[in-house]
């Protein structure tokens, strides 16, 4: 579940991907979503 936010800490740190706040936002999601499911469980 978290490789998305790990491909995309990967393009910005190694193919200087821009890491805006449309990003920022998507990965703030996940991890709430990934908590929320880790409580509901």
């Amino acid at each position: 579940m978290t490789s998305i936010i790990v491909g995309a800490a990967i393009g910005a740190l190694f193919f200087k991907e821009r890491f805006g706040a449309p990003r920022i936002a998507a990965a703030g999601l996940l991890v709430v979503g990934i908590g929320l499911m880790l409580r509901a469980g």
